[in-house]
Parts: C-alpha cells; sequence; structure tokens
C-alpha cells in the first residue's frame, strides 16, 4: 500500500500538468495590451473584441505548489449560474501559468484534475493569492466588468499579478484550508452569457 500511496502523487500532479497543457494549446492566440509580461509585478488589460481575446502566462523562474493549483470561476450572477471569465492558476512543464479566459460561448468544462479554488460574482475586483515552491505567494487582482478605475482599467477585463510575501489579507476572506490558496470575493452586477473553457462535459 505505501508504494501505491507514493507512486498516486506525481500521477496527480502529472495529470493536473496535462491537463493544464492541453488548456493552453486549445485556447485562441491574440495578443494582450500594455505591460503583459512573463516578469512580475505585471497588469494585463484584456482588448474589448468578439469574442475576446485569451490570457496563456508563463510566470518566469516560478512555481506553484502541487496543492495551490486550480481554477477560479467568475459568474455573471449571483445566483452563480451564469458563467463570465475564469482563471487557471497551474504549473504547465514545471512553469507557474496563469491563463484567464473571458466571456467564451458554451457550457463550462471544468479541466480534470484541477480543483476549484473559489466562485465569486462579476463587478467588482477578485483578490486570491496561490502559494509558490519558493515560500512567495503570486497575488493576482482579478477584474470582471468592474466599473471602478482603482486597480483595474474600467473599460475591459484585466488582471494584474504581483510577487509577495504573504497572501492577502482582506476582510470576507475565503480560506481554502490545505490548499495554500487565500482569496477574497465581492458580490456584483450580472449579464447573461456562457463560457466554453475546454471541450468536454457540462461541469
Amino acid at each position: 500500500m505505501k508504494i501505491l500511496v507514493g507512486r498516486a502523487r506525481p500521477l496527480h500532479l502529472f495529470l493536473v500538468s496535462v491537463a493544464a497543457l492541453v488548456i493552453v494549446l486549445l485556447l485562441p492566440s491574440r495578443s494582450w495590451a500594455d505591460s503583459c509580461s512573463g516578469s512580475l509585478p505585471t497588469f494585463c488589460t484584456l482588448p474589448e473584441t468578439t469574442p475576446e481575446a485569451t490570457l496563456a502566462l508563463s510566470l518566469t523562474g516560478l512555481s506553484f505548489n502541487a496543492s495551490a493549483q486550480g481554477v477560479v470561476v467568475i459568474y455573471d450572477d449571483v445566483a452563480h449560474t451564469l458563467i463570465s471569465d475564469v482563471a487557471i492558476f497551474a504549473n504547465v512543464a514545471g512553469v507557474a501559468t496563469v491563463t484567464f479566459v473571458s466571456d467564451l460561448e458554451g457550457p463550462l468544462a471544468v479541466p480534470p484534475g484541477l480543483p476549484i479554488l473559489g466562485k465569486f460574482t462579476e463587478g467588482s475586483p477578485i483578490s486570491i493569492s496561490i502559494a509558490l515552491t519558493n515560500g512567495q505567494f503570486v497575488t493576482a487582482k482579478i477584474c470582471s466588468d468592474v466599473t471602478e478605475a482603482t486597480g483595474c482599467d474600467s473599460s475591459s477585463d484585466s488582471i494584474g499579478l504581483k510577487e509577495t510575501t504573504s497572501a492577502v489579507p482582506e476582510p470576507g476572506t475565503l480560506l481554502l484550508v490545505g490548499s495554500g490558496v487565500l482569496g477574497s470575493g465581492f458580490w456584483g452586477r450580472s449579464r447573461s452569457r456562457l463560457w466554453r473553457l475546454a471541450r468536454g462535459s457540462q461541469g
């Protein structure tokens, strides 16, 4: 039994990496604006196109903790029935990779092997910290249909990333025990649309 347990963890990590790589390869290739790069801190604004662009960003020299990888789901409505956007935090070939999928049409298909780290409603900034193997955190500020200008682009979806020594200590914080993830989200306004993340059955 000890041998089986010892082999289960590497297999899980392999499946997570494969799932993340498949998602990155399936996503449409479009350019992102402003200071968006693989060096932190960075800020990426999504151009207003139809369909909107998708970000797949490798973070130079960084790797997420195995247990911290996963998906952040952002909904259009407070009842959490209509998906708006998704942010994926996963290692691809050992490198921390952030994928932001916005405004895609179709049913949700959460990639296999990647847990949902948090569910939020669009309209206000969402802050979340993902643990790194170096003891630091990647702290992300995700803006989906945000009208305020503070730290966001009020005309476009955006995501800001920086390396921090601690997780976001904001009020109303959601702590996912054992996942290495700390995040906070706020209620906002809704719109009616669905998105497709990748091929697969509806989640």
